[in-house]
Parts: structure tokens; sequence; C-alpha cells
């Protein structure tokens, strides 16, 4: 809210869009400590329930509804530990923000969340129908792309880019720890 409320007094639209990231992000981290408190479980975090609210709330920030752009998840109902989700949290965050920013710049498309456990881990991956990536300019300067890759570092994975039709971004998370329900 206080973000939000200072983002009111900037002009600058390439400010005004650098606090809407970070206000994703706290909504991000917010979400888990909602989870966890709300639930009286201070262990772990049901990623459905958790990853739902995390991309309808984006959906919202970014007006997805509004542009033709829906937002779709096939996501195991599993509880993980708070050192699982938050890195988990914030790489779907920063892949689901690209791609409402970036992916459709004339509206309308979609963007597919899998969260699923197999038998090599946790599979994750956000893809897109929109106009496609530059893996090379990638490797720049891109805070986003920085997190992502700090993230999965956390998470002792890689993530692997896609992008043929569309972009997806995917990881298979070897080591994570579930909890009972």
């Amino acid at each position: 809210s206080l973000l939000s409320l200072q983002s009111r007094r900037v002009e600058d639209e390439a400010a005004k869009e650098i606090m809407k990231d970070g206000r994703s992000r706290v909504q991000s981290m917010s979400l888990i400590h909602q989870n966890l408190y709300h639930r009286d479980n201070l262990s772990g975090i049901n990623m459905k329930l958790y990853l739902d609210q995390l991309l309808e709330g984006l959906q919202k920030m970014y007006q997805a509804n509004d542009r033709g752009v829906i937002i779709n998840s096939n996501i195991d109902d599993i509880t993980l530990d708070v050192d699982t989700v938050v890195p988990i949290g914030l790489i779907v965050n920063e892949l689901i923000t690209n791609a409402l920013k970036y992916a459709f710049p004339t509206d309308e498309g979609s963007i597919e969340v899998n969260l699923t456990e197999q038998d090599d881990g946790l599979f994750l991956s956000v893809r897109d129908n929109g106009i496609g990536l530059d893996k090379e300019g990638m490797d720049g300067d891109h805070f986003g792309y920085s997190l992502i890759k700090a993230f999965a570092a956390k998470l002792k994975t890689k993530v692997k880019i896609d992008t043929d039709q569309g972009t997806c971004v995917s990881a298979v998370i070897p080591t994570y720890r579930k909890l009972a329900s």
C-alpha cells in the first residue's frame, strides 16, 4: 500500500514501472507470510493456494483480464517448506510480470504456470504464447533475470529458456522439502 501511494506522486513513467515491479515482489513475499500465519502452520505453504493467490494478484495489478491475457495454472496440491517456497514464488513473480509487461504488445494471449512433482524433482515452468524473447539480451544488465538466476541457484537448479512459439522458462528442482498438509 505504501508503494502504491508513493507511486501516485511519481510522474516519470519508468519510475512508476519500477515501483510497480517492486510492489509485485513485495506482494509475493507478503502472501507467503499471510499463508503461514493464517493457517497457524509456521513451517510450510500450500503451493496451489499460494501460487493461485499470487497469479490472481498479478492479473489484477497488470490488468491482464482487461487486456485479454489469460493465465492458466497446473499446480500440484503440495505443501513445501518456506526455504523452497520463497525462491519459487519470486521466480514465478518475475516470469509472470515480464510476460504481462512484454510478451503481448497487442494484448491478448495466454500464460501457463506449472508446478508438478515428478520423479526427478519439482518441475516448474512458465510458458506464454507471446512475441518471444531475445535470449542473447538476457545476459546483459537485467535486474529481473539476475533475480531469477540467483533464486534458481538457491534452489540448486538452472533455468532452461525455450523461445519457440513464445517463451517457456522451466526448471527441475531436484531437492526440496515436502511437508504434511
